[in-house]
């Protein structure tokens, strides 16, 4: 799963000016978020998470207690889970529709203003062990699947936010295409390369305004281990003071309402 952990950073001296608001991805449920929203909230103009949430989370009171608290501070909820498998395989669909289910049950024991806003597919296909010999079924069988389960989210009542890696539209830009324009209400690029923020996402911007779709451009906090991130992918050494000037810098490169930043593993 991509949306990981994070690292405590200080917001002393933030000179930010209010600007676009913005999303943070978060793991957990409770005091952990409260106390980033208290660092963050007002800094980063946060007034929507994308929230993990454990399947007994919905049952045993914590996730309505949860936006109960977050919309005590103007914030929202969207609900967020995946696995690569769930857009490449039968059963990973039939889990995608579960969760769908999960929280339009939940919403249902809820008053209107307690409920999961959206939901977040966070589905990377590229982590099928068949796609390096074939990326090209592998894409189009994600973007069926993804078209497939939007329509059903849809027809529940639920917003549609979808995860996308920065490279897709190298190799994949008809397949991009596609399911930017039937298969989500909001695009969500993990756009992981600093210094490179606009070129990574100049495509996916030129699509989302083509279909008037919003777009999330996400950042990336997470420590570097050398492995699966390198100190390139990430600000965990500049801080969110330094991802928010460079988003700023995209904002204005790209002129369009619907482009937002977001912030991952922000601890």
């Amino acid at each position: 799963m991509l949306f990981c952990s994070a690292l405590l950073l200080s917001t002393a001296g933030f000179m930010f000016q209010k600007d676009k608001s913005s999303t943070v991805l978060s793991w957990s449920i409770g005091q952990d978020t409260q106390k980033l929203m208290d660092k963050y909230q007002k800094p980063l103009s946060i007034n929507r998470i994308f929230q993990y949430v454990y399947p007994h989370e919905y049952i045993d009171g914590k996730l309505a207690s949860h936006i109960q608290a977050m919309r005590e501070n103007e914030i929202s909820v969207y609900a967020m889970d995946g696995g690569h498998h769930w857009g490449t395989t039968e059963d990973g669909f039939e889990e995608m529709t579960d969760f769908v289910d999960q929280v339009v049950e939940f919403n249902g024991a809820q008053d209107s203003d307690n409920v999961i806003e959206g939901i977040v597919f966070d589905v990377e296909p590229a982590q099928d062990e068949r796609f390096e010999n074939n990326e090209q079924e592998i894409m189009k069988e994600f973007v069926d699947k993804m078209i497939q389960a939007y329509d059903y989210a849809s027809s529940k009542g639920l917003r549609v936010v979808v995860c996308v890696t920065y490279w897709y539209d190298e190799n994949h830009s008809a397949e991009l295409r596609r399911l930017i324009k039937d298969g989500l209400d909001e695009v969500a690029v993990m756009n992981y390369y600093r210094n490179r923020e606009i070129e990574h996402i100049e495509n996916e911007v030129k699509m989302a305004r083509e279909y008037n779709k919003p777009i999330m451009s996400i950042f990336e906090f997470d420590k570097p281990d050398n492995e699966g991130i390198f100190d390139q992918n990430t600000y965990y050494n500049q801080g969110p003071e330094a991802a928010h000037t460079v988003f700023k810098k995209i904002d204005k490169h790209f002129n369009y309402d619907g482009l937002t930043p977001g912030w991952h593993q922000l601890r």
